[in-house]
Protein backbone atom coordinates (compact mmCIF):
# COMPACT_ATOMS: atom_id res chain seq x y z
CA UNK A 1 0.00 0.00 0.00
CA UNK A 2 2.90 2.47 1.02
CA UNK A 3 4.56 1.95 -2.41
CA UNK A 4 1.03 2.44 -4.27
CA UNK A 5 0.53 5.86 -2.65
CA UNK A 6 4.60 6.91 -3.38
CA UNK A 7 3.81 6.07 -7.33
CA UNK A 8 1.23 7.86 -7.11
CA UNK A 9 2.81 11.03 -5.60
CA UNK A 10 5.83 10.89 -7.65
CA UNK A 11 3.58 10.81 -10.52
CA UNK A 12 1.17 13.93 -9.67
CA UNK A 13 4.93 15.70 -9.29
CA UNK A 14 6.07 14.55 -12.53
CA UNK A 15 2.52 15.53 -14.08
CA UNK A 16 3.69 18.78 -15.21
CA UNK A 17 6.78 17.83 -16.86
CA UNK A 18 4.76 15.77 -19.09
CA UNK A 19 1.93 17.91 -19.68
CA UNK A 20 4.07 20.61 -21.57
CA UNK A 21 1.04 22.34 -22.71
CA UNK A 22 1.23 23.21 -27.05
CA UNK A 23 -1.03 24.87 -28.66
CA UNK A 24 -3.39 23.37 -30.97
CA UNK A 25 -3.60 23.98 -34.53
CA UNK A 26 -6.79 26.13 -35.16
CA UNK A 27 -8.08 26.02 -31.54
CA UNK A 28 -8.48 29.47 -29.74
CA UNK A 29 -7.11 28.91 -26.16
CA UNK A 30 -8.33 31.88 -23.87
CA UNK A 31 -5.51 33.56 -22.09
CA UNK A 32 -7.12 36.34 -20.05
CA UNK A 33 -10.52 37.81 -20.65
CA UNK A 34 -12.36 41.41 -19.21
CA UNK A 35 -15.79 41.97 -18.69
CA UNK A 36 -17.36 45.71 -19.63
CA UNK A 37 -21.59 46.71 -19.96
CA UNK A 38 -22.76 43.69 -21.66
CA UNK A 39 -19.86 42.94 -24.03
CA UNK A 40 -16.98 40.37 -23.14
CA UNK A 41 -12.85 40.43 -24.29
CA UNK A 42 -11.03 37.98 -24.90
CA UNK A 43 -7.53 37.57 -25.07
CA UNK A 44 -6.49 34.61 -26.50
CA UNK A 45 -3.44 32.48 -28.67
CA UNK A 46 -4.18 30.82 -31.57
CA UNK A 47 -1.71 29.24 -34.27
CA UNK A 48 -2.24 29.11 -37.98
CA UNK A 49 -2.08 25.98 -40.36
CA UNK A 50 0.91 27.35 -41.37
CA UNK A 51 2.69 27.15 -37.64
CA UNK A 52 2.48 31.13 -37.71
CA UNK A 53 1.44 32.05 -33.78
CA UNK A 54 -0.08 34.95 -31.97
CA UNK A 55 -2.29 36.75 -29.51
CA UNK A 56 -5.89 38.29 -30.42
CA UNK A 57 -8.06 40.46 -28.45
CA UNK A 58 -11.45 39.50 -29.62
CA UNK A 59 -14.07 42.83 -30.17
CA UNK A 60 -17.41 40.96 -29.60
CA UNK A 61 -20.54 42.79 -29.15
CA UNK A 62 -23.49 41.09 -28.23
CA UNK A 63 -26.88 42.25 -29.87
CA UNK A 64 -29.70 40.93 -28.26
CA UNK A 65 -32.51 40.53 -31.27
CA UNK A 66 -35.36 38.62 -28.82
CA UNK A 67 -35.99 38.37 -25.45
CA UNK A 68 -38.65 36.09 -23.73
CA UNK A 69 -39.39 36.42 -19.72
CA UNK A 70 -41.48 33.97 -18.58
CA UNK A 71 -41.53 33.04 -14.55
CA UNK A 72 -40.01 29.46 -14.84
CA UNK A 73 -37.04 30.82 -17.76
CA UNK A 74 -35.64 33.70 -19.03
CA UNK A 75 -34.14 32.97 -23.08
CA UNK A 76 -32.93 35.17 -25.72
CA UNK A 77 -32.17 34.77 -29.35
CA UNK A 78 -28.89 36.46 -29.70
CA UNK A 79 -26.45 37.88 -32.25
CA UNK A 80 -22.51 38.44 -31.38
CA UNK A 81 -20.65 40.30 -34.31
CA UNK A 82 -16.39 39.71 -34.14
CA UNK A 83 -13.43 40.90 -35.02
CA UNK A 84 -10.53 39.89 -33.75
CA UNK A 85 -7.22 42.03 -33.58
CA UNK A 86 -3.25 41.15 -33.51
CA UNK A 87 -1.47 41.83 -30.59
CA UNK A 88 1.83 40.06 -31.58
CA UNK A 89 3.27 36.71 -30.79
CA UNK A 90 5.08 37.07 -28.02
CA UNK A 91 4.52 38.49 -24.51
CA UNK A 92 6.35 41.40 -24.81
CA UNK A 93 4.54 42.50 -28.12
CA UNK A 94 0.84 41.74 -26.12
CA UNK A 95 2.35 44.05 -23.27
CA UNK A 96 3.59 46.67 -25.72
CA UNK A 97 0.30 46.52 -27.56
CA UNK A 98 -1.64 46.73 -24.61
CA UNK A 99 0.58 49.91 -23.67
CA UNK A 100 -0.41 51.06 -26.92
CA UNK A 101 -4.83 51.24 -26.58
CA UNK A 102 -3.96 52.69 -23.26
CA UNK A 103 -2.14 55.51 -24.83
CA UNK A 104 -4.38 55.90 -27.82
CA UNK A 105 -7.05 57.17 -24.59
CA UNK A 106 -4.29 60.30 -24.15
CA UNK A 107 -4.66 61.00 -27.58
CA UNK A 108 -7.23 64.10 -29.04
CA UNK A 109 -11.06 63.07 -29.35
CA UNK A 110 -11.73 62.15 -33.18
CA UNK A 111 -8.33 60.21 -33.29
CA UNK A 112 -8.63 57.87 -35.67
CA UNK A 113 -6.44 54.57 -36.22
CA UNK A 114 -6.93 51.11 -38.47
CA UNK A 115 -5.82 48.04 -36.81
CA UNK A 116 -5.54 44.40 -38.99
CA UNK A 117 -7.88 42.39 -37.98
CA UNK A 118 -9.16 38.99 -38.59
CA UNK A 119 -12.42 37.60 -38.73
CA UNK A 120 -13.35 34.14 -36.51
CA UNK A 121 -15.43 31.71 -38.31
CA UNK A 122 -16.83 28.51 -37.19
CA UNK A 123 -13.85 26.10 -37.66
CA UNK A 124 -11.16 29.26 -36.21
CA UNK A 125 -9.85 32.47 -37.34
CA UNK A 126 -10.74 33.16 -41.22
CA UNK A 127 -9.29 36.09 -43.53
CA UNK A 128 -7.67 39.53 -43.12
CA UNK A 129 -9.52 42.44 -42.38
CA UNK A 130 -9.46 46.00 -40.83
CA UNK A 131 -10.63 47.03 -37.80
CA UNK A 132 -10.95 51.07 -36.97
CA UNK A 133 -10.59 52.41 -33.97
CA UNK A 134 -11.57 56.32 -32.75
CA UNK A 135 -11.04 57.95 -29.68
CA UNK A 136 -14.80 58.72 -28.82
CA UNK A 137 -16.11 60.14 -25.13
CA UNK A 138 -19.36 58.83 -24.78
CA UNK A 139 -21.63 60.95 -22.05
CA UNK A 140 -21.76 59.83 -18.45
CA UNK A 141 -19.18 57.17 -19.23
CA UNK A 142 -16.16 59.02 -20.16
CA UNK A 143 -13.30 58.15 -22.71
CA UNK A 144 -13.37 55.27 -24.96
CA UNK A 145 -11.98 53.40 -27.79
CA UNK A 146 -14.59 53.05 -30.32
CA UNK A 147 -13.93 49.68 -32.26
CA UNK A 148 -16.01 49.87 -35.93
CA UNK A 149 -15.77 46.74 -38.05
CA UNK A 150 -17.86 45.58 -40.83
CA UNK A 151 -20.13 42.92 -41.21
CA UNK A 152 -22.05 41.59 -44.08
CA UNK A 153 -24.09 44.68 -44.84
CA UNK A 154 -23.43 47.18 -42.01
CA UNK A 155 -20.91 48.18 -39.28
CA UNK A 156 -20.68 46.76 -35.91
CA UNK A 157 -19.12 48.59 -33.44
CA UNK A 158 -17.88 47.69 -29.43
CA UNK A 159 -16.24 49.89 -27.05
CA UNK A 160 -13.12 49.87 -25.17
CA UNK A 161 -12.59 51.55 -21.94
CA UNK A 162 -8.97 52.13 -20.25
CA UNK A 163 -10.32 49.80 -16.99
CA UNK A 164 -11.02 46.84 -19.00
CA UNK A 165 -7.66 47.69 -21.29
CA UNK A 166 -5.92 47.20 -17.41
CA UNK A 167 -8.13 44.22 -16.51
CA UNK A 168 -6.92 42.01 -19.64
CA UNK A 169 -3.23 43.60 -18.66
CA UNK A 170 -3.67 42.47 -15.06
CA UNK A 171 -4.90 39.19 -16.55
CA UNK A 172 -2.59 38.49 -18.53
CA UNK A 173 0.54 39.15 -16.62
CA UNK A 174 -1.27 36.18 -14.18
CA UNK A 175 -1.90 33.72 -16.67
CA UNK A 176 2.15 34.20 -17.42
CA UNK A 177 3.09 33.89 -14.01
CA UNK A 178 1.13 30.43 -13.58
CA UNK A 179 2.10 29.37 -17.49
CA UNK A 180 5.49 31.07 -17.79
CA UNK A 181 6.93 30.91 -21.81
CA UNK A 182 9.84 29.17 -22.53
Amino acid sequence: MKRIVILIAALIVALPVFAEKKTPVGVRMEVASASQDDNEYELFSYKDKDGTFGYYLSLGRVYRLVEVVTPNSNSSFDHVDEICIGLGSTPDEVFTSLDALLGLLEKDLGTVLTFPARVPTVIGLGEAGTATCIVVKRPLQGKRLCFQFPVRRRVAETDLTKSAINNLRRSFKFYLKLHPVK
